[in-house]
């Protein structure tokens, strides 16, 4: 057993995710973390024993293992699109605000003669400089959105670069997937464990 656990890297610093309670008599083969969760191998079943769920499959039903590796191509859609969200704030925030700026001064004249003449809340003008006011407040914060739209854009890129592992065990019409980030050989190493203990086909 302790080979088995070094073979696929078990143990590990920080809190200890939950374990599976094995039936009387039912031996454990192989583990694997996975994050929040443990993958166990036993001499009967494989079982994922996470912190609200726990789920198994018998090995005498178990029809398919599949592993692969898949880059999240999705995520790097998602990552070059707050990207060019935030080059669009950059781009906008400047001349967005000049414009604001100069509309609001040239405003300043009718404002002026409106509260001269006592007009009631400052008038028209008065009340559209208290518009373009705040919408230069708004703009004022376009770059720091931009910044944060660009660590947000370059996670999601990273993610989908870094891929993920993920081992699929098909038993019937059920299934467990097992996922990673990363190209992972332990989490491979761990289902090769599972394709050899399954018992062999009748003949």
């Amino acid at each position: 057993m302790q080979g088995l656990r070094e073979a696929i890297g078990l143990g590990g610093a920080g809190r200890a995710p939950p374990y599976p309670v094995l039936a009387a008599g039912e031996t454990a083969l192989a583990e694997h973390p996975l994050g929040g969760a443990t993958a166990v191998l036993t001499d009967r079943r494989l079982v994922v024993a996470g912190r609200s769920h726990e789920e198994s499959l018998p090995l005498a039903q178990v029809s398919c293992v599949r592993v692969r590796f898949e880059r999240l191509a999705r995520a790097v859609g998602l990552g070059i699109a707050l990207l060019a969200a935030a080059a669009v704030l950059f781009a906008t925030a400047g001349p967005l605000r000049t414009l604001l700026h100069d509309q609001s001064v040239a405003l300043e004249p009718a404002a002026n003669e409106e509260r001269a003449g006592g007009a009631h809340g400052g008038g028209i003008a008065a009340g559209m400089q208290r518009i373009l006011g705040a919408l230069a407040a708004i703009v004022r914060y376009f770059p720091l959105v931009g910044w944060l739209l660009v660590a947000a854009g370059a996670a999601q890129i990273a993610l989908g670069v870094v891929g993920r592992t993920v081992v699929t065990v098909t038993a019937g019409g059920a299934e467990i997937e097992l996922e990673q980030r990363g190209d992972r050989a332990l989490l491979r190493a761990f289902a090769a464990e599972i394709g050899r203990q399954l018992p062999a086909p009748r003949r």
